[in-house]
């Protein structure tokens, strides 16, 4: 059944899945995880189909833009484009699989997805239903982007649990090195650069949408 509520729709194309032994399985170890963090905001888990791509929902109150970076963290080493499609999902809401479901929010995904073909390097691209705010959005992604790609592992690692555990006191714990290695690494990603790009960029997207 179709109702008046917005979704994103997140359909991801693993780059070079080809040469990649085993895709199937590093897929997994990373949606597992990526389903229990966010359960409560899936309207269908992501899930890998067509080989290469992985496809889930997600509803409208969710933070987009934290759950992107997320996304990239956990299905490490594998690469991502992603498409973006925020809209209407028209028919399958109570399917169990994202494939099973049809609406804008659908097309508008893979549109975004489409327009980053051509590109041999991670990244994203959102495309909306409504609203004005997806142009600048993705200018901004086409920074962060950038960024996020010069990410060592050690990086994303020390900013992942910097954020999660809070403290870099904790979050040395959790990976077993000293507070003033992870300050380091964070520094040298510019995290704090990056979550306030984050925490405006979510403002925008919720304030654009507000608006209509």
């Amino acid at each position: 059944m179709a109702d008046d509520s917005m979704y994103y729709v997140i359909t991801a194309d693993i780059i070079g899945s080809r040469k990649i032994d085993r895709v199937a399985d590093l897929a997994e170890r990373g949606l597992t995880p990526l389903n229990a963090k966010y359960g409560n905001a899936m309207v269908a888990s992501f899930a890998l189909y067509r080989g290469d791509e992985i496809q889930g929902v997600l509803d409208e109150s969710v933070d987009i833009v934290r759950f992107v970076r997320h996304f990239r963290f956990l299905l490490r080493p594998l690469n991502l484009r992603l498409g973006v499609g925020w809209g209407n999902i028209t028919t399958g809401l109570s399917r169990e699989y994202a494939w099973q479901m049809d609406g804008n929010a659908f097309h508008l995904s893979r549109q975004a997805l489409d327009s980053l073909k051509s590109s041999r390097a991670p990244a994203t691209c959102f495309a909306g239903q409504t609203g004005n705010v997806w142009e600048l959005v993705n200018v901004f992604y086409s920074l962060l982007d950038a960024l996020q790609n010069q990410w060592s592992d050690k990086q994303w690692q020390a900013v992942h649990a910097a954020e999660t555990e809070g403290t870099l006191k904790r979050a040395a714990q959790l990976l077993g090195i000293s507070p003033q290695n992870v300050s380091k690494r964070c520094r040298a990603a510019s995290w704090k650069t990056v979550s306030e790009a984050e925490r405006y960029i979510q403002s925008v997207i919720r304030g654009g949408l507000l608006r209509g």
